[in-house]
């Protein structure tokens, strides 16, 4: 692919746990009932999701390899219950967590993240840390909320598009791998 000047199209991906529309639904009514007074931008049902591993600007080539290390993975299920609300100053959103993050779920970060590092991608140095954003541009803590435990059977996880356009940032999975 090659935009108009000639050089190689990217495509701005990154790998995420992506929650089936019910449960989509769910997160959704809950954020808005714990923040219906707390003045940012919920993040719209349909974008609702955990990131893995964020690899930014992917050429083709990069995106085939990518591609191909995920389709090697050897991926367990596992459970996730989002059991804590917080907030991350700096980015103003706020979020739900997990108590506990599965040993399963490491694993997956790590070898996706070594894959993206395989296929040219730096690696991330931050620890991962679970985390579903569900507001975002909140210019003051919400404080804690009492979040009631929601329960996920994760069993796949999705290569995504983050499209920009005039109604804000659509996220577009890609391709998806069950385990």
């Amino acid at each position: 692919m090659q935009n108009k000047k000639g050089a190689v199209a990217t495509q701005r991906l990154f790998f995420a746990l992506w929650p089936e529309p019910p449960l989509q639904q769910l997160l959704a009514k809950t954020a808005a009932a714990l923040l219906a007074t707390a003045g940012g931008r919920r993040v719209t049902e349909e974008n609702l999701h955990c990131t893995l591993v964020f690899l930014g600007n992917v050429d083709p080539a990069q995106r085939s390899c990518l591609e191909d290390a995920a389709s090697r993975l050897e991926a367990k299920r596992f459970a996730l219950q989002f059991d804590r609300f917080g907030y991350f100053r700096r980015p103003q959103v706020a979020w739900f967590g997990c108590t506990i993050t599965p040993p399963a779920l490491r694993d997956l970060v790590a070898a996706l993240s070594h894959a993206a590092e395989v296929c040219g991608f730096p690696p991330e140095q931050r620890p991962y840390e679970v985390h579903l954003t569900v507001m975002r541009k909140l210019r003051s803590d919400p404080g804690r909320l009492p979040l009631l435990p929601i329960s996920w059977d994760v069993d796949r996880f999705a290569l995504v598009e983050s499209v920009s356009g005039d109604e804000g940032v659509h996220y577009q999975p890609l391709r998806f791998w069950t385990f």
